[in-house]
């Protein structure tokens, strides 16, 4: 069904403690580990860091702390941490041009500059950046070069698309960025309207798929073409491909449905139809997967296009009902959620009493997800505040920011706290 859209959730680069194997870094100076390197024959990787680092954290975490990382980088790199933040390392932080956080640098072992990369990056683009630097790999302009040289070879364009979010990801200038975004777009519709989609039925070509592919709720002729292999997609790549496809049907469906337009039933049709495959990976309930979309869709309609709050808050009433005790915090939070999106709160005491009293029921549903918790609650606030009850808007948003506490992610709790710091403000102007 439905996910829980967060209203006041972004979501941040998430910072974290090293865990696991993987890099072991050079305890001492960069001078120092120069030394080490000439008399081991390495090359050296110096990550340049700051302890308020988010993204940093996110590195040592989720990128430094791999087995896979530590093996290639163990083996080829006297690797060592600079803090910037201390006053000894300003040397270094000028002579290396370090202007943001994270940047990683690649050094011969007299300490000339090999490559400087700003910014995260994941694991395989961590191992593909040291290859490239130890000269065991071309480099992606490199790597450009030599398609444009052979445009028809169809295995180079498969190897630039896959390496191509970690580069466009690490270009500093917008103007550079945006240049190879459009090269890599046009790179992308190239590969596509070559390769027989026969051929693309495989977990590479999918993942270049899900990473390009533009999903904007119309029928889409090359998305078209997946649905008639889906069988095979989900034999040899698994159900990623079937959710993707559900995704896009459904977001046609939302498009026309808003718009007022009742063709969307015709894809609604689909979920017993051609795309029954993907559908009936929905968990088991007591509404069918078709029942669980008409519902959805059909309130869309009612309360985008019809505007008619009552009938989309009857529709939403029989479908809770027809869930009995499955119904969860999604399914209220969902409803309560799409009814202030769609109206922008501009309704009836009548809804948003209603409306508190789903949130109410969706806090008391078993096993809540922190983070639906904490929208669950804002929302909650929202609605009392709407209706005058200053006091009790604000111990939401009390509750709310308490909670928030509990997430272990420095940067998303940040986001939220500062959040509820507004409605809190906003709330004391208009209790004065």
């Amino acid at each position: 069904m439905k996910a829980l859209y967060f209203s006041i959730v972004c979501f941040f680069l998430l910072g974290g403690n090293v865990s696991g194997q993987g890099i072991r870094f050079f305890e001492g100076s960069l001078d120092q580990a120069l030394e080490v390197a000439k008399k081991e024959g390495k090359l050296v990787f110096v990550d340049f860091y700051a302890d308020w680092c988010g993204p940093c954290k996110q590195l040592a975490k989720e990128v430094f702390s791999k087995d896979e990382v530590g093996v290639y980088y163990n083996e080829k790199f006297i690797s060592v941490k600079v803090n910037t933040e201390d006053a000894t390392n300003k040397t270094y932080v000028r002579k290396y041009k370090v202007s943001s956080l994270p940047t990683l640098v690649f050094m011969q072992a007299d300490g000339k500059l090999i490559s400087s990369v700003s910014g995260t990056m994941g694991v395989d683009d961590f191992i593909v950046a040291g290859r490239v630097a130890a000269g065991e790999e071309m480099s992606f302009e490199a790597l450009y070069s030599k398609y444009k040289s052979n445009s028809k070879d169809l295995n180079l364009l498969q190897k630039l698309l896959e390496r191509a979010p970690g580069f466009v990801g690490i270009q500093e200038k917008a103007v550079d960025k945006q240049k190879w975004i459009t090269r890599v777009e046009d790179l992308y519709k190239k590969y596509i309207d070559k390769k027989p989609i026969e051929e693309m039925v495989n977990r590479d070509d999918f993942r270049i798929i899900r990473t390009f592919h533009k999903i904007d709720g119309q029928e889409d002729p090359f998305l078209e073409k997946m649905i008639d292999h889906l069988a095979e997609y989900k034999e040899k790549v698994g159900n990623a491909p079937a959710g993707y496809l559900l995704e896009y049907n459904n977001k046609i469906m939302s498009r026309l449905a808003r718009a007022g337009k009742m063709e969307y039933k015709k894809y609604l049709d689909r979920v017993n139809g051609d795309l029954k495959l993907a559908y009936d990976l929905m968990p088991e309930r007591a509404v069918s997967p078709y029942d669980r979309i008409r519902y959805m869709y059909e309130g869309e309609y009612l309360i985008y296009y019809k505007k008619d709050v009552k009938a989309y808050m009857d529709l939403q009433e029989e479908y809770i009902h027809a869930l009995g005790k499955e119904a969860n915090d999604v399914d209220y939070g969902s409803a309560v959620q799409t009814l202030y999106e769609a109206t922008g709160g501009k309704i009836s005491n009548e809804w948003h009493e209603k409306a508190s009293q789903w949130i109410v029921e969706a806090l008391k549903t078993p096993n809540v997800p922190l983070m639906n918790k904490l929208n669950l609650m804002v929302l909650l606030g929202d609605a009392s505040r709407e209706l005058g009850k200053y006091d009790e808007a604000k111990k939401c948003y009390n509750q709310a920011f308490m909670e928030s506490m509990q997430l272990e992610h420095q940067m998303t709790q940040r986001g939220i706290q500062m959040s509820l710091k507004r409605k809190l403000a906003k709330l004391d102007l208009l209790k004065k």
